[in-house]
């Protein structure tokens, strides 16, 4: 397994923040991502489906602190009197929404304004593949605010109806989600991964991210959630969405 240098990957980072308070340009960057690339390609399909890669110490995000969108079956009534009655899930959700109501409500250029009203978007699993014509080209161009895939109740639980709904469930999954990292398959050779937010976490919390996500990612007994990087690694780098990239591990170290 690659074994990055601590010591210079915290010097990195602690230049990139640095670099990042500075220059004006930066100022409204927030996520730090590890830029993976591989030796190989990775030869998957890319089906916009985020996979949680767990981080052991810093937790990334809390449910609280985002503005969350579940969109639902139709009807949406009764996960939404369920949700909000249940004292864990009362304030989960800023807006919950059938499929047919987001089309709706949100039609043409109007999605641009669901783009910018949400900071997370889940679906139910069942109507998670009618998303991509749903919502719009805007949220499959990148990763950013690719929906995540949640269930409304356990999987296990075969006597509930398809109306259901375990309010804890839901929330177990929303802070699995929030409070660590995740990343999207491709036919590829690079992947991009959030590591760290500018303001909360520190360049060791963020080291020891990275570790857990090449770790993950290199690792075969993980798969099919993890394991995906077969060949090796190239090079390692961070960077924030607008800043220079700036290298970790590999040739260039």
């Amino acid at each position: 397994m690659v074994k990055i240098d601590e010591k210079f990957s915290t010097r990195a980072l602690s230049s990139l923040l640095k670099h990042c308070s500075t220059d004006n340009s930066l100022r409204n960057d927030k996520d730090i991502q590890v830029i993976i690339n591989t030796s190989k390609k990775m030869g998957i399909k890319n089906d916009h489906i985020p996979r949680i890669i767990p981080l052991r110490e810093s937790k990334l995000r809390k449910p609280k602190d985002l503005r969350i969108l579940l969109i639902t079956k139709d009807p949406s009534t009764s996960y939404r009197e369920a949700l909000a009655k249940d004292e864990s899930t009362t304030d989960l959700f800023k807006e919950i929404l059938s499929v047919k109501n987001v089309k709706r409500r949100y039609r043409g250029v109007k999605s641009i304004q669901l783009y910018k009203e949400f900071d997370l978007i889940v679906a139910d699993f069942r109507v998670h593949h009618l998303l991509p014509d749903v919502l719009g080209s805007k949220f499959y161009h990148g990763s950013k605010k690719l929906p995540y895939v949640i269930r409304m109740t356990r999987p296990s639980d075969n006597s509930k109806t398809s109306q259901d709904c375990d309010p804890v469930f839901v929330r177990a999954q929303l802070k699995n989600i929030c409070k660590n990292t995740s990343y999207v398959p491709n036919s590829d050779n690079c992947l991009g991964i959030r590591i760290g937010l500018i303001g909360k976490h520190n360049t060791r919390e963020m080291v020891e991210n990275i570790k857990d996500v090449i770790a993950f990612l290199t690792d075969k007994s993980k798969r099919p959630q993890g394991g995906v990087i077969k060949g090796g690694i190239s090079s390692i780098f961070v960077k924030t969405t607008n800043s220079p990239s700036l290298p970790i591990y590999g040739e260039q170290e």
